[in-house]
């Protein structure tokens, strides 16, 4: 079997490889017998059992033979729903799922990047670093595989996320902080046919508190969204409670903190004047990525692009990964382009060429932190 061709059969193998958020053992089998098989001591922690999963996130380690820095490489386990079941098609260079499910390319496509990244660098026998590969369970839906993996198992100090759908060559070094929040209205009921004026309607006072309130873009840093909403409980009555869920996201902390003041100082002052009240609950989610572009892990990453015949381009993203979960752990790490297009959607692909040229930057961040 050539590279390429096995290229393509590792990932034809994991994306047909059911799993799912807090079902990924099955993967995790998969995967920690492809390490062990390359000489990689593998071992699981406890984020499963916090969770509620059936695995814990696997944290492998192979000695290398240059002795310079180590380099810690990392992909999630899981996908999103409908993932199951998938059958791949490829046609004119291009992956796609038969068009009943996702592709699961998000993040098939870094799992076969590192392993067969490693794979290469091992069978061509060149200098090799100390490795680490972190392969995270539940990164879908709140990052809590990162969220729980245990740190105090690491010894490297700089990781590289493989985990991005922008083009290979991309390297995400901004990413924002984001809050949970939930705004919760509380009026009076009363019949809404016999007596509607002793009743406070909850939505009525969010509505008028909406109507106040900055949402959506605040600048080129900062968002906000409320994207869940429910409440009531029949028709005649006045409404008594209305809920919401959102959240707010900033590159800068601050700038976050400054928005969920905002909305919550005007939910407050809106149902005050209603007679109502608000009960909010606030939850940090994770901090921010914001590498400057002559930080280490940058200058390496794009030294590796280079190597491998692409043009490195740094980007800012509006969404998070378990990049932002290292940095707030204080191990810098940015998120590497793997090319996959239209994640979490059943119309999601990816061409051949591209993962090809994954694989082709792993190797090469191999080879960067060998000869450092």
């Amino acid at each position: 079997m050539t590279e390429r061709s096995r290229i393509l059969d590792t990932f034809l193998t994991l994306v047909t490889t059911d799993t799912q958020t807090k079902r990924e053992g099955r993967m995790a089998d998969l995967l920690q017998s492809r390490l062990e098989a390359m000489g990689f001591s593998v071992q699981r922690d406890d984020a499963g059992e916090r969770i509620g999963g059936e695995t814990g996130n696997l944290i492998a380690r192979r000695k290398g033979t240059s002795g310079s820095a180590p380099l810690l490489l990392c992909a999630h386990m899981d996908r999103v729903s409908p993932g199951t079941g998938i059958k791949p098609q490829i046609k004119d260079g291009v992956i796609t799922s038969d068009g009943t499910t996702i592709l699961g390319a998000d993040d098939a496509a870094g799992l076969t990047a590192i392993l067969e990244g490693i794979q290469r660098a091992i069978d061509e026998g060149v200098p090799m670093p100390d490795i680490e590969v972190v392969f995270t369970i539940a990164e879908e839906g709140g990052l809590n595989g990162s969220k729980n993996l245990d740190f105090s198992l690491l010894t490297a100090r700089e990781a590289y996320i493989i985990d991005s759908s922008t083009p290979v060559g991309s390297i995400i070094n901004q990413a924002p902080a984001q809050t949970k929040v939930t705004y919760r209205v509380i009026g009076k009921a009363a019949h809404g046919g016999v007596e509607p004026e002793k009743g406070i309607n909850a939505l009525v006072v969010a509505a008028h508190a909406l109507t106040r309130m900055k949402l959506g873009r605040i600048d080129e840093e900062t968002t906000a969204n409320l994207g869940l909403a429910q409440g009531g409980k029949a028709t005649n009555v006045v409404m008594e409670t209305f809920e919401m869920k959102g959240d707010v996201r900033s590159l800068v902390t601050e700038k976050m903190e400054a928005q969920i003041r905002h909305m919550t100082e005007v939910f407050e002052r809106t149902a005050a004047e209603f007679g109502a009240r608000v009960e909010a609950d606030i939850q940090f989610a994770y901090g921010p990525v914001n590498l400057k572009p002559d930080h280490v892990v940058l200058q390496r990453a794009s030294a590796a692009i280079r190597r491998a015949g692409l043009s490195p381009s740094l980007r800012a993203t509006g969404g998070g990964s378990d990049a932002n979960i290292f940095n707030t752990k204080g191990i810098p790490a940015c998120n590497l382009g793997t090319g996959y297009r239209g994640a979490h959607s059943l119309n999601e692909s990816i061409e051949v060429a591209e993962l090809e040229r994954a694989v082709d930057v792993v190797f090469a961040l191999i080879q960067e932190y060998a000869s450092a």
